[in-house]
């Protein structure tokens, strides 16, 4: 599970969306090159932008001068009210820009922070045992090469759906590392000695309820079905185990504390059409050629791809390379994407992926760039790595 963003990492060849998705050669899945057109005008022009950007802000007039988002802001208005709603912000695999992403400790210092949501992506062990990882693959969080060297498949992966939960229990978590062995992020957590491992999806639902009885609170789950056609194929069915343990945890149906999420539109469907899932889904949307699934992304950023999502999901979860019109920045101006109008209209929640406090843009600060989620995307929350400066900018 822009299920990995308003990150533009100014180059000379292109803007750097920095730990927004991942290359389809790169294991670590942490940078992206995102090239635009003219690229030598655009670079050109960026710096200038975020300046007039943050004097819009200091003025008290954000955007009224270079901004056209206004053609639809009457239906945004009839569909949502904006003022009278919380940003929702979700702890994406936990307080993962602090700790390694999606161990219990990571989601416990995730809820002391009181998030929205804590997020999960799930994929079956080998004996069809859930468990909390972000990739179907361990070895880029993982000592797995270390400890089962000859467990790879034919293309050099190692599967977490080829391990016992017992087997997994034996291997370290550490920081997301780059086919070098190298940290994506190099300024996230160093140690080397404290004992992370891999947990189930009971563990991370029970911590979570068991802390929100004992302190009072709501914090949600935000589980993400990881590649169901994968599992289906292994001959088990994802989506069914995490709507169950939903259920059996107080999370799932209509009036659960929780949303699922997945980025295969047909898996979507499923949840709705053959599990019967009453609960909140939302329609994660990345890019073709990322893999994630045979969904066709750009059709689903179409009016009628808009009208079919709104039929099965309650939300999106878009990458943020998808949120701004390119064209608009080009010319100087910072304005939603044509499709996210679409969106609206279908009064679908919008919650993008991912903000990272150690990728920001360029010359653009944390709360510049949720302002422009907020104010421009007119976003209904966002998926961090970095809970401290989200909420903070919330509380503002």
């Amino acid at each position: 599970m822009l299920r990995n963003r308003l990150l533009f990492t100014q180059n000379a060849k292109s803007i750097n969306l920095a730990g927004i998705a991942p290359s389809p050669n790169s294991r670590a899945k942490g940078n992206v090159n995102f090239c635009t057109k003219p690229k030598a005008k655009l670079a050109a022009i960026l710096p200038a932008l975020l300046v007039a950007f943050t004097a819009s802000f200091a003025s008290g007039n954000a955007f009224s001068a270079t901004a056209t988002y206004n053609d639809h802001a009457q239906t945004i208005a009839d569909t949502k009210v904006k003022d009278e709603e919380r940003f929702t912000v979700i702890a994406h695999r936990g307080a993962s820009g602090y700790l390694p992403e999606h161990t219990l400790e990571a989601a416990t210092l995730a809820f002391s922070l009181r998030p929205d949501f804590i997020e999960q992506d799930v994929v079956i062990t080998k004996d069809d045992i859930p468990v909390v990882l972000h990739d179907i693959h361990l070895e880029t969080v993982t000592n797995v090469e270390d400890v089962f060297p000859a467990r790879h498949r034919g293309d050099g992966r190692y599967y977490a759906r080829d391990f016992t939960l017992e087997e997994l229990r034996q291997l370290r978590v550490h920081e997301r590392t780059n086919s070098d062995g190298s940290q994506v992020f190099a300024d996230r957590y160093r140690g080397n000695h404290a004992n992370f491992k891999v947990a189930t999806l009971a563990e991370h639902f029970e911590l979570i309820s068991e802390l929100n009885r004992q302190f009072g609170t709501s914090v949600g789950v935000y589980p993400e079905v990881k590649s169901p056609a994968f599992h289906i194929k292994e001959g088990i069915d994802a989506s069914k185990i995490v709507v169950d343990a939903l259920n059996a945890y107080g999370f799932g149906g209509e009036s659960g504390n929780s949303y699922l999420q997945c980025f295969d539109f047909n898996e979507v469907k499923r949840i709705r059409e053959t599990l019967g899932y009453k609960g909140k889904v939302v329609m994660l949307i990345g890019e073709n050629d990322w893999g994630e699934s045979d969904t066709d992304y750009e059709w689903l950023r179409t009016q009628k791809g808009m009208q079919q999502v709104a039929l099965y999901a309650d939300g999106i979860g878009p990458w943020l390379g998808h949120l701004l019109d390119k064209k608009a920045m080009a010319q100087g101006k910072i304005e939603a994407a044509e499709w996210i109008k679409y969106a609206h209209e279908n009064n679908l929640t919008i919650h993008p992926y991912t903000y990272r406090h150690d990728a920001l843009p360029a010359g653009m600060s944390s709360e510049q760039v949720l302002e422009v989620l907020d104010n421009v995307i007119h976003a209904d929350g966002v998926f961090t790595d970095h809970l401290i400066p989200v909420l903070r900018w919330r509380e503002k």
